[in-house]
């Protein structure tokens, strides 16, 4: 089912403060976006009121605004209005535009390019760093929620959760869900605590190893109504195929649909060495970002290992932000033939359709072929 969204669109500053009036007096439903154009620059405004009106857009959308025709051409100039936007409480890690979570009242500042420039690459805030280039952001619960499929999901569970973006995220859209988290990494835990949650969703972010029968003897009795059980696209190839197919009966035994968002098919042995992923802003501060092999270690076409890191660099110095050793690109049909053996269902989620589709309608079609996507596996037959 496609997400409805309303745009609100102002062509001038004048516009868009009739429009912020009748927003904030109630005259007017929050938009899901609103949409600058013409005159309506933000990046040739004054500081102090940009600041200002930034405040009064957040306040006024529920997801964020579009502005392609701010287009500072300094390097300078350019970082200045990121940082400015940024710290306003809006990223633009997606192509769809500044976006906050979901009516967030919560200000968060999205700026982690600040503390490099006064502190280098030792300043560099590693997690926030992996959420711009690699975190979840262009799909969301919502996205799933709203598929026939699972249309009566009520607990979200995110294990290996690291940042825990997808939780997070989703629970300002679903506030009424509940939400459970884990993640060997107790650092991980703490950065994720410390986001602003609204009190009163109901949250659990445990210690623990996703092979554990334990947690997730823990996860069912404390799941509520049907659960949805997500894990990013850099967690799983962690595994060797044991470890994984252990890791699928344990999921799908205890939570109703097991969701793995996988990459688009490719062979290790096409991978380039050296995989940048270094945005404007990174570029305009002076340092990139990127996976790069290990050195010492080389891909193995036969078993699909590769051993890379997550590393940011500039003139000065070189820093391993995250390390992925050992790590193994799990082919669609490897994901497959495991489900078979323990006799689930598999399923695509189709990005054009927003649907979950068979396995036998995707195996062909361009839209999971192409791009990274999510599989589900489940015992509901």
């Amino acid at each position: 089912m496609e997400i409805e969204m309303t745009t609100r669109i102002a062509r001038s500053q004048s516009a868009l403060h009739r429009l912020l009036d009748e927003i904030e007096t109630g005259a007017c439903p929050k938009p899901d976006w609103i949409h600058l154009q013409g005159d309506c620059r933000l990046d040739q405004m004054q500081p102090d009121a940009r600041k200002h009106l930034l405040a009064r857009l957040h306040a006024c959308v529920l997801r964020g605004f579009r502005a392609s025709n701010a287009r500072p051409k300094s390097r300078a100039k350019r970082l200045a209005y990121w940082r400015a936007v940024a710290q306003a409480g809006f990223h633009d890690f997606t192509e769809q535009g500044w976006m906050k979570n979901y009516d967030s009242p919560f200000v968060e500042n999205y700026d982690y390019v600040g503390p490099y420039l006064e502190g280098g690459l030792r300043a560099l805030d590693a997690y926030q760093a992996y959420s711009s280039v690699l975190g979840t952001h262009d799909f969301s619960v919502e996205d799933f929620i709203n598929t026939d499929l699972c249309r009566d999901v009520q607990t979200i569970v995110e294990p290996m959760a690291g940042t825990a973006e997808f939780a997070y995220q989703g629970h300002f859209r679903y506030p009424q869900f509940r939400y459970v988290m884990f993640d060997l990494d107790p650092d991980a835990k703490k950065h994720v605590e410390a986001k602003p949650w609204l009190p009163d969703t109901e949250r659990h972010y445990v210690v623990a190893d996703v092979l554990d029968e334990a947690i997730w003897q823990q996860v069912k009795s404390l799941t509520t109504g049907m659960s949805l059980c997500y894990i990013g696209k850099q967690s799983h190839h962690f595994f060797g195929a044991k470890q994984l197919y252990r890791l699928m009966e344990l999921a799908t035994s205890h939570v109703d649909y097991f969701m793995l968002e996988v990459p688009e098919p490719s062979l290790v042995a096409d991978l380039e060495d050296e995989d940048e992923l270094t945005r404007e802003e990174m570029e305009d501060a002076g340092f990139q970002i990127g996976l790069t092999d290990k050195k010492g270690f080389s891909t193995n076409p036969l078993t699909n290992s590769l051993h890379f890191q997550l590393e940011a660099w500039d003139k000065r110095d070189r820093r391993t932000l995250f390390e992925y050793g050992d790590w193994t690109s799990w082919p669609h049909h490897t994901l497959v033939a495991f489900a078979e053996l323990l006799d689930l269902k598999s399923m695509y989620f189709h990005g054009d359709k927003t649907e979950f589709v068979p396995v036998s309608e995707g195996e062909h079609d361009g839209d999971i072929l192409e791009n990274v996507t999510f599989m589900v596996f489940t015992r509901h037959h």
